[in-house]
Parts: structure tokens; C-alpha cells; sequence
């Protein structure tokens, strides 16, 4: 039985649906949390190490102890490396760096969008999470990073506005849109750290360059990874979120 449930993190794919998803809840999270603090494992791992029991939940339906995760995943890198790192490393792209809110305002509130249809520029899905200050008000309310990380991209988007993209140490790509200022002059390449001002949020976007006021003042937040067969997936941001909360 163990042996096939190692071999069952080779069907495990971060492209599909249900990862990208990121299908939480809050008992989900505060068992991480606990988890995390009590075993010395990663997110990352603790997420990958439960799959082959609970697929991609982490609802720890076997009630495993801190010890016997940690015992757990070395069973499976003996018995299944490849596949218990390459879910590993997807879920530490999104998890490991997590260290603060991207917005400390207590009256900020948000809602699992993700995928929700967007019209501008086509019918699309929407590829973020939407964080809605308690008053319309633009260039007041700070968005920091969430991350350790480098700078990889700056500017103007029609789509975005003032944008900031980070990449964090383990690999995730952290965009912050719809800014209506930066803090400073940003490079490409250039290290930020988690909690540091990246701009102030706002309603920039849809246009050309410098267009301003077509909705509501938000930070739109996106979270992508790398993966085998793609440069940048959107992972759903809702219950990440949640958890730094």
C-alpha cells in the first residue's frame, strides 16, 4: 500500500486544475501551520508529502504527527524522488517565501475570484485575487511584498497599469498591478525584502500608459509558477492569503 502511494505523486501534475486551485480551508490551513511549526519541514514539503493521502487538500485525513510526516517524506524520496520533488518544488514556489500580507490595512477584503470571466481586451479568466481598500481613495494605502525576492519586472502594462513583478527565492513569480505610484525607481534585477513599500495602491490599467480611473481602487494580486511545460501558470492567490492572515 505505502509503495503505491508513493508511485501515486507521478500522476500529481501542477498544471492541472485542481492544483492551481490551491483547494484550502481553514481547518486545511491551520493544520499546515501547526504542522509546519511542529515538524521542521517546509510548506512546500508538507503539501507534497500529504498528496499521495489527501490530493490537493491538505486535509490530513490520516491525522499524521509532525514525526511521521517527517519519517513519511523520507520514504518518499527513496521511493518516488522524482515525483515527490518535482510536487516539492512547485508547491515551494508558491508557499516557501510567504511572509507577509500584501496589504496590512485591517479593512481590506477580498474573495476567491479566481478565474472569474474578465472582458477587457477578450473574454478572459482572471488570473489574481482582487484586494478592495475600505475607502476609494488612490495613493493612500501601501502595498509591500509579500517576499524576499528580485525585481524581473517594472512599469507599464495596458492590463496592469504600474505593475511590479517579484520572483522570490523558491521560484514564484509575485504581481502586484493597478499601482498608483511606486515607492521608488525600481531596476530589473534589482533585491527586494518581504515587507518592504513597493508603491501605493490605485486604479491604473486598461489603457495606454498613464490611464487611471476606469474601476474601483485595488490591488490586483497574481501569483504564477514555472513548470515543465509552461513559463508563467496562474495559481489561485484566495487561500494564500488567508493563511498570512
Amino acid at each position: 500500500m505505502a509503495q503505491t502511494l508513493a508511485r501515486s505523486l507521478s500522476e500529481a501534475m501542477p498544471e492541472r486544475t485542481q492544483f492551481r486551485k490551491m483547494c484550502l480551508n481553514a481547518e486545511a490551513l491551520a493544520c499546515l501551520k501547526k504542522l509546519t511549526e511542529e515538524s521542521g519541514l517546509s510548506r512546500g514539503e508538507l503539501l507534497a508529502a500529504a498528496y499521495p493521502f489527501d490530493g490537493y487538500s491538505f486535509r490530513n485525513r490520516k491525522g499524521l504527527s509532525a514525526g511521521e510526516y517527517r519519517t513519511w517524506k523520507e520514504y518518499l524520496l527513496c521511493e518516488n524522488r522524482p515525483g515527490y520533488e518535482k510536487l516539492r518544488d512547485a508547491y515551494a514556489a508558491i508557499w516557501d517565501d510567504l511572509d507577509c500580507v500584501p496589504v496590512c490595512d485591517a479593512g481590506v477584503r477580498y474573495e476567491n475570484s479566481w478565474m472569474f470571466e474578465r472582458t477587457y481586451g477578450g473574454a478572459r479568466g482572471h488570473e489574481g485575487c482582487d484586494l478592495m481598500p475600505p475607502t476609494d481613495i488612490s495613493d493612500y494605502y501601501e502595498v509591500v511584498s509579500m517576499t524576499d525576492g528580485v525585481v524581473e519586472q517594472v512599469g507599464w502594462l495596458p492590463l496592469g497599469g504600474w505593475r511590479i513583478g517579484i520572483r522570490s527565492p523558491s521560484g514564484g513569480y509575485f504581481y502586484y498591478a493597478h499601482l498608483s505610484s511606486y515607492s521608488r525607481a525600481f531596476s530589473v534585477g534589482e533585491r527586494v525584502t518581504a515587507g518592504e513599500t513597493l508603491g501605493m495602491m490605485g486604479d491604473t490599467g486598461y489603457g495606454e500608459e498613464g490611464t487611471s480611473g476606469k474601476f474601483a481602487v485595488h490591488l490586483h494580486l497574481g501569483i504564477y509558477i514555472r513548470t515543465e511545460h509552461t513559463e508563467e501558470l496562474s495559481v489561485n492567490p484566495y487561500w494564500i492569503l488567508r493563511f498570512l492572515e
